[in-house]
């Protein structure tokens, strides 16, 4: 019960300030999704794992709060849970470019259901990032081989 509570604690440390910070970073968002994996990790142990590898470059890149960590939720709620063996979430950030930055979040899930469509969460989270990014930000969803899900994020950043 120790290691779950300290990272309950952890998570809960991460996330409450991102929920009013308006100056919010990548690093601030890779320490809050790591947090909230390292406690999906405890809750399924034999049935997640999960990679996070962000450009340390790109950790000062301001980044709208909560949206990175938005695609992990669903690729543990609608890839990773419903999956009976589980599965691998891999997220990611990247430069594409002179001002472009490439973010993913992939997992090896039970993937797209015939027929889905983008749900309220992903519309939300487009409609952020354009006000965030401006028009050049785009998020995009690909089924991956042979099962999962990739959601692709892309931004065109000053400060890139």
């Amino acid at each position: 019960a120790a290691p779950v509570f300290r990272s309950l604690i952890d998570y809960l440390r991460a996330a409450l300030p991102q929920l009013q910070q308006q100056d919010s970073t990548l690093g601030d968002e890779e320490r809050l999704v790591r947090a909230y994996l390292d406690l999906m990790l405890m809750r399924m142990p034999d049935r997640l794992a999960f990679t996070i590898a962000i450009d340390p470059s790109l950790r000062t890149l301001p980044f709208p709060p909560m949206a990175l960590l938005t695609l992990v939720e669903n690729a543990i709620r609608h890839g990773i849970d419903p999956a009976l063996e589980g599965g691998r979430v891999e997220v990611g950030a990247r430069r594409g470019g002179d001002r472009d930055v490439r973010l993913w979040v992939a997992d090896t899930g039970v993937g797209l259901s015939e027929g889905g469509t983008s749900g309220t969460g992903l519309r939300n989270l487009e409609e952020r990032l354009d006000a965030f990014f401006g028009p050049g930000a785009s998020v995009a969803l690909s089924a991956q081989a042979p099962r999962g899900v990739r959601a692709d994020i892309r931004v065109t950043s000053p400060q890139a």
